[in-house]
Protein backbone atom coordinates (compact mmCIF):
# COMPACT_ATOMS: atom_id res chain seq x y z
CA UNK A 1 0.00 0.00 0.00
CA UNK A 2 1.38 3.34 -1.00
CA UNK A 3 1.88 5.90 1.97
CA UNK A 4 -0.05 9.38 1.65
CA UNK A 5 3.53 11.53 1.07
CA UNK A 6 3.90 9.06 -2.11
CA UNK A 7 0.34 9.47 -3.61
CA UNK A 8 0.33 13.44 -3.09
CA UNK A 9 4.08 13.16 -4.63
CA UNK A 10 2.08 11.19 -7.47
CA UNK A 11 -0.89 13.27 -8.42
CA UNK A 12 1.20 16.58 -7.77
CA UNK A 13 -0.26 17.86 -4.05
CA UNK A 14 3.12 19.76 -2.74
CA UNK A 15 2.56 21.68 1.26
CA UNK A 16 2.33 24.84 -0.54
CA UNK A 17 -0.40 23.40 -2.93
CA UNK A 18 -2.19 21.65 0.01
CA UNK A 19 -2.27 25.22 1.49
CA UNK A 20 -3.83 26.48 -1.16
CA UNK A 21 -6.44 23.68 -1.68
CA UNK A 22 -7.24 24.82 2.18
CA UNK A 23 -7.33 28.53 1.68
CA UNK A 24 -9.58 27.92 -1.19
CA UNK A 25 -12.32 26.02 0.85
CA UNK A 26 -12.80 28.97 3.37
CA UNK A 27 -14.36 30.44 0.04
CA UNK A 28 -17.15 27.69 0.75
CA UNK A 29 -20.53 28.72 2.23
CA UNK A 30 -21.63 27.04 5.32
CA UNK A 31 -24.58 25.72 3.32
CA UNK A 32 -22.58 24.48 0.99
CA UNK A 33 -19.80 22.88 3.08
CA UNK A 34 -22.83 20.90 5.09
CA UNK A 35 -23.82 20.03 2.04
CA UNK A 36 -20.30 18.50 0.64
CA UNK A 37 -19.26 16.97 4.12
CA UNK A 38 -21.71 14.24 3.61
CA UNK A 39 -21.05 13.49 -0.13
CA UNK A 40 -17.38 13.37 0.50
CA UNK A 41 -17.31 11.45 3.66
CA UNK A 42 -19.61 8.44 2.33
CA UNK A 43 -17.14 8.81 -1.00
CA UNK A 44 -14.55 7.91 1.88
CA UNK A 45 -16.18 5.35 3.55
CA UNK A 46 -16.80 3.64 0.58
CA UNK A 47 -13.33 3.30 -0.79
CA UNK A 48 -11.32 0.30 -0.99
CA UNK A 49 -7.64 1.60 -1.03
CA UNK A 50 -7.07 2.36 2.47
CA UNK A 51 -4.28 4.95 2.84
CA UNK A 52 -6.41 6.92 5.04
CA UNK A 53 -5.51 5.13 8.24
CA UNK A 54 -3.14 7.51 9.05
CA UNK A 55 -2.88 10.86 10.70
CA UNK A 56 -5.03 12.26 8.17
CA UNK A 57 -8.02 9.56 8.33
CA UNK A 58 -7.30 10.13 12.27
CA UNK A 59 -8.28 13.61 12.35
CA UNK A 60 -11.33 12.91 10.33
CA UNK A 61 -12.51 10.11 12.50
CA UNK A 62 -12.10 12.59 15.24
CA UNK A 63 -13.91 15.45 13.76
CA UNK A 64 -16.65 13.02 12.81
CA UNK A 65 -17.09 11.29 16.30
CA UNK A 66 -17.14 14.90 17.78
CA UNK A 67 -20.08 16.28 15.07
CA UNK A 68 -17.40 18.90 13.87
CA UNK A 69 -17.39 17.54 10.51
CA UNK A 70 -19.25 20.16 9.02
CA UNK A 71 -16.35 22.93 10.12
CA UNK A 72 -13.99 24.47 7.87
CA UNK A 73 -10.98 22.49 8.94
CA UNK A 74 -13.60 19.05 8.04
CA UNK A 75 -13.92 20.58 4.91
CA UNK A 76 -9.84 20.68 4.10
CA UNK A 77 -9.56 17.53 5.25
CA UNK A 78 -12.24 15.94 3.85
CA UNK A 79 -11.53 17.10 0.49
CA UNK A 80 -7.56 16.22 1.03
CA UNK A 81 -8.27 12.77 1.57
CA UNK A 82 -10.30 12.63 -1.35
CA UNK A 83 -7.79 14.01 -3.88
CA UNK A 84 -5.75 10.79 -2.63
CA UNK A 85 -8.18 8.30 -2.36
CA UNK A 86 -10.78 9.06 -5.25
CA UNK A 87 -10.03 12.58 -6.82
CA UNK A 88 -12.38 12.40 -9.71
CA UNK A 89 -15.36 11.03 -7.92
CA UNK A 90 -14.53 14.19 -5.15
CA UNK A 91 -14.48 16.43 -8.57
CA UNK A 92 -17.85 15.08 -9.78
CA UNK A 93 -18.93 15.66 -5.92
CA UNK A 94 -18.07 19.42 -5.93
CA UNK A 95 -19.57 19.72 -9.71
CA UNK A 96 -22.59 18.93 -8.86
CA UNK A 97 -22.72 20.76 -5.88
CA UNK A 98 -23.44 25.01 -5.84
CA UNK A 99 -21.30 27.36 -7.26
CA UNK A 100 -19.14 27.88 -4.48
CA UNK A 101 -18.09 24.32 -4.95
CA UNK A 102 -17.99 23.89 -8.86
CA UNK A 103 -15.55 27.16 -8.18
CA UNK A 104 -13.86 24.75 -5.77
CA UNK A 105 -13.31 21.91 -8.14
CA UNK A 106 -11.43 24.45 -11.04
CA UNK A 107 -9.39 26.06 -8.91
CA UNK A 108 -7.87 22.75 -7.36
CA UNK A 109 -7.70 21.16 -10.86
CA UNK A 110 -5.84 24.72 -12.04
CA UNK A 111 -2.90 23.70 -9.34
CA UNK A 112 -2.21 20.44 -10.01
Amino acid sequence: MMEIREIEKEIGITDENRTQIYTYCKEISSETREELTDGLLRLLLVQEKGPLKTELGKVIFHLQKNERLNTLIGLQKLVHAGLIVAPEEMYKILETSDQDAQELAQKIKNIL
